[in-house]
């Protein structure tokens, strides 16, 4: 599912028209800087930052509203990394101009930058009921997010979410939005909402992988890698991997990297593996934080650093991935890299991987001993 701030609308366009008067090169830019965030295109987002954050200079209000709120972004490009006082000088000019248009002219878009501001599910929820594409990209994404991080919830009531967050990328996908697509794609692979099906995946992510999607690109990489509905062929496995990794996608630049270290489809290559699970692992990646983490305690592909392995192991593990936390608790059980031995928190951590692949005994244990699921 898609965890990011913004998805691409269509309407977009007429919107920008209302609030600027804008054309051609300002719109397509402001379409990328939203659409790419939200389709794992850290390239096109450095690129469409730039134009955006220009126009905002020039005094046209969408483009301060939306460089001001990518500007909070934690992994925000560097044209939109701004000042807390230019940041709030934009919010302050701009915002009259997006709640007039939300509150007058029930403007979904309107809505959901709104909601993204204030960080207001119940403006998001608005949004989404009002038909915008972003915001059923997004509450679709948190609700189920959200259910699937609470392993304690009702079956009954995770299912339900599951239907209801379906639907809202399926409306998405209608309109023809790559992560609606996408996300449709994803429910279809794991059964949220609609019985798995690996060929209606396929098609959605092949879909949305025409229209550049780099996380498709990448999903279809795994079908040929992991022989889905389709024919295992690890060469065309990393050609779809290398693609996304080219787009800076931290998942394809996981996928490509692994394949590396193995040679798996394509010339085995440690260091330049390393190199490229380092480049995912800054961009948040948890999976190629551990993958990092175990190359620095293994020393493949990189000089052993039980310190650096530790640093990251503990970063996935806090983040929620369970096969770091069982890295980390063998840390403990070791006492490696400025880690003291511990026995009991080398449990707990193990206990933790168990709930955070669905253990529910493993996450009342840990609830009932006062330890959080992290």
């Amino acid at each position: 599912m898609k965890r990011a701030v913004f998805s691409i609308i269509a309407s977009m366009l007429a919107f920008a028209c209302v609030c600027e008067g804008a054309e051609g090169r300002s719109h397509q830019a402001l379409l990328r800087l939203i659409n790419s965030r939200s389709s794992g295109n850290p390239k096109a987002y450095e690129e469409a930052a730039q134009v955006v954050a220009d126009d905002a200079a020039a005094g046209r209000l969408l483009q301060q509203y939306v460089i001001a709120l990518a500007s909070r972004d934690p992994d925000a490009p560097k044209a939109a990394q701004i000042s807390d006082k230019l940041r709030e000088k934009y919010l302050a000019e701009s915002r009259p101009k997006i709640q007039a248009l939300a509150e007058r002219k029930n403007n979904s878009l309107a809505w959901y930058l709104l909601s993204l501001e204030a960080n207001d599910a119940t403006l998001l929820k608005k949004a989404a009921d009002a038909g915008n594409i972003q915001a059923l990209n997004a509450w679709g994404t948190m609700s189920l997010v959200k259910a699937l991080q609470s392993p304690l919830v009702d079956t009954n009531d995770m299912q339900k979410v599951f239907s209801q967050s379906y639907q809202a990328f399926r409306t998405a996908a209608d309109h023809g939005d790559p992560n609606g697509l996408y996300n449709v794609g994803m429910c279809h692979m794991n059964g949220y909402g609609v019985p798995a099906d690996g060929n209606k995946a396929l098609k959605c992510f092949m879909a949305a992988a025409a229209s550049g999607h780099p996380e498709a690109i990448n999903n279809l990489g795994g079908f040929y890698r992991d022989g889905i509905v389709v024919q295992k062929d690890p060469a065309k496995a990393m050609q779809f991997f290398a693609k996304s990794a080219d787009f800076g996608n931290a998942y394809g630049e996981l996928n490509y990297a692994l394949g590396l270290l193995r040679g798996e489809g394509v010339e085995k290559d440690p260091e330049r593996a390393t190199n490229m699970l380092h480049s995912s692992a800054q961009k948040g990646n948890i999976e190629a934080m551990n993958a990092y983490g175990k190359c620095l305690y293994d020393a493949n592909g990189v000089e052993r650093d039980f310190t650096e392995a530790v640093r990251w192991f503990r970063t996935a593990a806090e983040r929620g991935c369970a096969p770091a936390m069982e890295n980390y608790a063998k840390c403990f059980e070791d006492g490696v890299g400025g880690l003291k031995r511990d026995a009991n928190l080398a449990t707990v951590w193990n206990v933790r991987a168990r709930a955070a692949r669905g253990d529910r005994n493993a996450a009342a244990w840990l609830l009932q001993n006062g330890h959080s699921l992290r």
